[in-house]
Order: structure tokens, then sequence, then C-alpha cells
């Protein structure tokens, strides 16, 4: 049986008082087991990126339990918050604002080792193996953020957040910032990291492409609320939820047969219509 890493159960967050509340998320539970890939998809005002957010202690929850490998994280030790730090990552969406523009990459993707009292040279090798795993090299070590693309921005994030060597990786909608032909590139390098660090990932996306293509099990979230889960296959395969069927009836895809063979129809009937010479 495969260990539970996360779990969320009952998570509630309102925002305002009174009459004027609004619940941004409302009793959601899920849990994420080691190795495992659970995708929380949703589209903007579902409450997926809230949820995340209570998650990571960026904001307080009104109500709900969540733990971190048997840790309560609304109760932890000053230990405790350190190891979950250390262990738990995240990944943000925009790589423009998530980098500080005023540090160089090596300060960067060496920060979360500054309170662990490694050597600095252990520090230093750990940095530059962490930019060679994820495609970059020890050369852009003293450059800064504003000397890369978006899809190095994002690579050198993710190389910060594998530095510690996680066991947990959160991704809040880690490549809808990014140009479509980048964005392949950068699922195909988490997917590699996933698999390679045997990392359990919590994966936030509006795009179910995007989530069927890493994911184990998925999570559909409506107006704060989780409305349908399942693996990857039963949910992609027979979608129960009618907001489901909706979410993966306005995904596009891509038919050339099927184009083939109604261009070939239309030019059948035209040539009909046409009169003999």
């Amino acid at each position: 049986m495969t260990q539970t890493l996360l779990s969320v159960e009952g998570l509630t967050k309102r925002y305002g008082i009174g009459d004027r509340a609004t619940t941004a998320v409302d009793a959601v539970s899920f849990s994420v087991g080691a190795g495992e890939v659970l995708g929380i998809v949703g589209e903007s005002g579902s409450g997926k990126s809230t949820t995340v957010r209570c998650l990571m202690g960026l904001e307080r929850p009104d109500s709900g339990r969540l733990e971190y490998d048997g840790i309560d994280l609304r109760r932890m030790t000053f230990a405790q918050e350190r190891r979950f730090r250390s262990e738990v990552q995240m990944v943000f969406q925009d790589p423009y604002s998530s980098l500080d523009p005023r540090m160089r990459v090596g300060a960067i993707v060496g920060e979360p080792l500054r309170g662990l009292r490694m050597p600095r040279r252990e520090r230093h090798d750990r940095v530059v193996e962490m930019l060679e795993l994820v495609g970059l090299s020890a050369e852009h070590l003293d450059r800064y953020p504003r000397s890369f693309s978006g899809g190095q921005r994002q690579r050198i994030a993710i190389a910060r957040a594998l530095v510690s060597r996680p066991r947990v990786l959160v991704c809040d909608e880690p490549v809808s910032a990014l140009d479509v032909s980048v964005q392949a590139q950068v699922l195909n390098l988490l997917r590699d990291l996933q698999e390679q660090m045997s990392l359990a990932v919590l994966f936030i996306a509006h795009d179910l492409s995007v989530v069927r293509y890493l994911s184990d099990r998925v999570l559909i979230m409506q107006h704060g609320r989780a409305v349908e889960s399942g693996t990857r296959d039963e949910l992609y395969g027979d979608p129960q939820h009618p907001y489901t069927r909706a979410l993966l009836e306005a995904v596009p895809r891509a038919d050339p047969e099927g184009e083939r063979a109604r261009r070939a129809a239309r030019r059948t009937a035209t040539a009909r219509k046409e009169p003999a010479a």
C-alpha cells in the first residue's frame, strides 16, 4: 500500500464577514501518496489555487484537517515546520515574478539550503547538480533572471524547488504562463524528474490535456467544491459529473484522419454538383 504523504480533509476557506462572506473552498478532501501525481483541475475561481495556498501555509483555513506524513500542519512545532518546508516545495505559475531579480541564479537556487548548515562547497555542488538536472549548467550561476527566457526561468524555479531533495512537489499552474512550444518542454522535464526522484506531485491546472499527460489521479473542482475524482483512465474514459463532461468536451482534439475524410467528402459532394462538360 502506498504511503500517504499529503492528506486534506474537509478544507474550508471563506473570505469576508457575515452575509458578505464568500466561500472559496468548501469542504474539500483528497490525499497524495508517495511517488503519485494528483492533478487538480478547474476553471478560474474554482478554488484550486486557494486550496494549495492553505496547504502551504500561505492562507489560514477556516476549518479542516491538513497533514503531511502524519504531521498536523495547523499545529506544527518549529522542528516539524522546518522539516515540512524542506520536504514539501512549490513551483509557482509566473516564472517572471517568482524569482528575485536582484539575486543571481546560484543564490536563488541555493537559498533553500542556507538553513541546513551544509558546507559551502557542498552547497555549490548541489546547486550545479540541480541546474544540470533541469537542462542548465554552471555557466548560469552568476547571471540574473533577466538574462533568461520564460522557459529557462521556470527551469531555474524548478531547480530551486528540488535543491533540498523534497519528497513532495506542489505545482500551481507551472506552464500556463509559457508559450505552447515551451510548455511541452517543461512538462516533459517535470515528468522525467518526477520519475527519476520518485516525487509525490500535486499538480494544479485548468487544462485537462496537461493534467492527463502527468497525473495518476485527478480531482475536479467547481465553485470551491470537489465534484468528481478518480484515476486518470476512469475520469477521462467515463466522466460522471456534467461539469467534468463539459470540461472534456471543450478540450481541442487533433484528428487528422477525420479531417482528411471530411475534406474528401466535401470534394466528392462538390464534384457531383458540377455540371458535366
